[in-house]
């Protein structure tokens, strides 16, 4: 995956899972954004961001999150931190 800023990306799973935990409470279940697209904005290059969870990108849906219930509380607005992990590039798919 390249690491452009601005470039079209995928979320195919959260943290690494396709489905949430049972528990997992609905502000929170940012698991419902599987299969949505949006556009990375900004990349993590802090020693804390890279190793905290891995690398990490500022992802803007075209989707607003907060519409779906989910808590959403970066400046930008639709943009939430996601690991590269969790990402496909659209141009790949």
């Amino acid at each position: 995956m390249s690491n452009n800023k601005s470039r079209r990306v995928t979320l195919h799973s959260f943290q690494g899972t396709k489905s949430a935990p049972e528990e997992q409470r609905p502000g929170e279940d940012y698991w419902r954004l599987i299969g949505h697209s949006g556009a990375v904005v900004e990349t993590d290059d802090s020693p804390v961001g890279r190793l905290s969870s891995g690398p990490r990108v500022l992802v803007q849906f075209d989707v607003d999150p907060a519409a779906l219930g989910l808590h959403c509380h970066n400046p930008l607005a639709r943009a939430l931190w996601i690991r590269e992990t969790d990402l496909a590039d659209e141009a790949d798919r």
